[in-house]
């Protein structure tokens, strides 16, 4: 008899080869991945293969009913999320669901209101919050290091990094839109879990797609991509966007991110407390700053080296909680419905160029 407790099918999976959902569930004792299902069978098939799934389908729907999953993984196109979402929900499955959650706030809260209705867990796919130096300045937060953190900035920006003229992730109608959905909901989730997940109240924001329509920006990864020539018939969503958010307790985050800028590669998050502040820098680590006997005093603190990256927790804890664990550390449904009500607001500012109210 085996001793699989978790079956887990993934939706999805093809369009990156080596996507890293499948090893890291693969690790875990007691779980199984059972299946793939995607449209684009020869890469699912190539996928599963290199990585000894048994099953391939290219009807999701079918999975679920003939493989039974009790996790599903859907990592497809962001406008497929919320249908593919509630259905694995109202198969039985506890879903991790890539970022963004979805594409509207209302949509969020009917994938959530399904997760509750059939008492399933439901969590999202913002791994970045599990980087060594997020975690140890959300530490040093708890400990009350930083003492009232009033204002933060949130950066990730690539030089040359749109992820393929013509894939899903440059055309609006599968994505919904462009960096501020893919780069952007992680730089948010961050910024959010080390303020605490306050409460937003206004979003002034602007978006430009200055490099994409051009055939400009190409990074070195994505899939289906197009000859650039046809670049502006493929690129209809931002490549740089930014905004400020204000809390309902007066705290302000600086938000920008961007897949193709003429400036430096940059991954950062930055705290400005009462007490002390931080730096949290994907290459660089953390770093902290304070005053000590009245001088100013830079701590660089040491980070384990976190084996396995981001996906690793992400998917450990998900299973840990799911066993019971209430300790582990999930992404929780209302922290990722205010992140997708804050992107929400990003997009219709920035679309009609006023600030945005959020009652």
């Amino acid at each position: 008899m085996s001793d699989t407790k978790w079956r887990v099918g993934v939706i999805g999976a093809g369009f990156i080869v080596n996507y890293a959902h499948i090893p890291e569930f693969q690790r875990l004792d007691g779980v199984e991945v059972v299946a793939i299902a995607d449209l684009n069978r020869a890469r699912a098939e190539e996928l599963a293969a290199a990585r000894g799934v048994p099953h391939v389908y290219e009807d999701y729907e079918k999975m679920l009913a003939e493989q039974q999953p009790n996790i599903v993984v859907v990592a497809t196109p962001n406008i497929f999320h919320q249908p593919m979402a509630k259905t694995a929900l109202e198969s039985g499955a506890n879903v991790l669901l890539e970022k963004p959650m979805a594409l509207t706030y209302a949509d969020a809260v009917d994938i959530v209101e399904t997760a509750k209705a059939n008492d399933r867990v439901l969590t999202v796919g913002t791994h970045y919050r599990y980087a060594p130096g997020s975690l140890a300045a959300r530490h040093q937060a708890d400990e009350g290091f930083f003492g009232h953190i009033y204002a933060a900035r949130a950066v990730m920006h690539r030089r040359t990094g749109i992820p393929g003229f013509g894939s899903w992730f440059t055309r609006k109608e599968l994505s919904g839109g462009g960096v501020l959905l893919d780069l952007g909901v992680h730089a948010l989730d961050c910024a959010l879990f080390l303020m605490d997940f306050p409460d937003p109240v206004t979003v002034s924001a602007s978006s430009f797609s200055a490099f994409g329509p051009r055939g400009l920006g190409l990074g070195g990864w994505g899939s289906d991509i197009n000859k650039v020539t046809d670049a502006a018939k493929q690129f209809n969503v931002d490549d740089l966007t930014w905004a400020t958010i204000r809390f309902a307790d007066d705290r302000v985050l600086q938000f920008q991110v961007a897949w193709a800028s003429h400036g430096a590669d940059q991954i950062f998050t930055e705290l400005y407390g009462t007490e002390g502040g931080a730096r949290i820098d994907a290459d660089e680590g953390l770093k902290l700053y304070e005053d000590l006997n009245g001088a100013p005093v830079d701590i660089a603190v040491p980070l384990p080296n976190g084996d396995g990256g981001t996906y690793r927790p992400l998917i450990s804890n998900f299973v840990d909680y799911l066993n019971g664990d209430a300790s582990a550390h999930i992404i929780t449904t209302d922290q990722a419905l205010l992140s997708v009500k804050i992107v929400d607001a990003i997009q219709r500012s920035a679309e009609t160029g006023r600030e945005v109210v959020l009652g």
